[in-house]
């Protein structure tokens, strides 16, 4: 308290009050402190208190993302977007179109920007392009952390081994081609994809360039940026709850999450084949591929690279076939 008081007052203080004893001259006056103990309680002790477990004191895992929830949300956005797009589509066309078709209905409107690639390929695109903006958006958002880190999309990854990546694609794709030329599977004659092709030039060109760039991007961000990681992250679930264990993961929860994530990714592309078995089954084989390239490289980019230059193959003989589109009419056989 003497530290709040003036200094003579200080001073008094210390001079022995009448009928105290006053200390001899010899006589040493010791300062003590504060006791051991207390100094030592003060401080944050290094070992484990009793009962405390080293499991206790580990920082706890990240969290595993995507989940399933997560991917429903992006598929539900991708579906009321390709929708909508399609619908806007779809109006516009009917309101620049109005002067010369007055009566044209929607739905008329609708399946014309639909089936027309000079069309529906821009508006594909810019789906596509809105459907990743709006992704980055709400999932930033939602994780609170960087969209494409979080997804393991690895751009960087990719540019360093891009060329090994594309011929990876390339043999892939001459190989599918192999296989479906020598082993007895019904294919399609004439496939909607081809028929689309052969409307026009534009189009043609329209559709190769958005099969080697904007539709694998958007694929393998959705098929194995979202299902596949959400996929395996159930059995890495199972696996931190002491439910499984890692060889568990390894031997079943890869080959079923490669499995469960080929089936829609095959359905999707159905209608191109005209719903042939066939074709269906190579498609099913590439997506297995393309899910070992993006588990094995850790990195979405890396199998979209693979992606686009499988699809490079299948348009590359067409290119070859009609002389650079030049005469689609070779594709009907006609």
């Amino acid at each position: 308290m003497s530290d709040f008081l003036p200094e003579d007052d200080a001073h008094e203080q210390d001079r022995p009050q009448a009928g105290e004893p006053t200390p001899d001259a010899g006589t040493v006056r010791i300062e003590t402190g504060p006791a051991l103990s207390d100094v030592f309680a003060s401080q944050a002790s290094p070992f484990p208190a009793p009962g405390e477990t080293e499991a206790a004191r580990a920082p706890k895992p990240p969290p595993l993302r995507p989940n399933l929830l997560h991917t429903l949300l992006f598929f539900f956005i991708a579906f009321v977007m390709l929708v909508l797009g399609q619908l806007i589509a779809a109006v516009i066309y009917q309101l620049v179109t109005l002067g010369t078709q007055p009566h044209l209905s929607l739905s008329a409107a609708f399946q014309i920007t639909a089936s027309d690639p000079r069309l529906s390929i821009p508006t594909q695109a810019v789906i596509y392009g809105a459907l990743v903006l709006l992704a980055v958006i709400v999932f930033s958002g939602l994780w609170l952390s960087p969209f494409w880190e979080t997804l393991e999309w690895r751009a960087a990854r990719a540019r360093r081994f891009f060329f090994p990546l594309l011929l990876v694609g390339l043999l892939t794709g001459i190989a599918i081609g192999a296989l479906g030329n020598s082993l007895p599977m019904p294919m399609p004659k004439n496939p909607p994809i081809l028929h689309e092709m052969s409307t026009s030039m534009l189009g043609a060109w329209f559709l190769l360039v958005f099969g080697i760039t904007a539709a694998p991007m958007t694929e393998e961000l959705a098929f194995r940026g979202f299902l596949l990681p959400s996929l395996l992250n159930i059995f890495k679930w199972l696996e931190r709850r002491g439910v499984s264990n890692a060889q568990v993961t390894r031997w079943i929860g890869i080959p079923v999450s490669i499995l469960l994530t080929t089936i829609p990714f095959t359905l999707l592309h159905a209608e191109q084949v005209s719903d042939s078995w066939g074709p269906l089954v190579l498609i099913g084989v590439v997506s297995v591929v393309l899910c070992i390239v993006r588990l094995t490289m850790k990195s979405v980019a890396c199998g979209a690279v693979v992606h686009a230059a499988y699809n490079f193959t299948l348009f590359a003989g067409v290119v070859y076939q009609t002389s650079g589109f030049q005469h689609l009419n070779k594709l009907m056989g006609s």
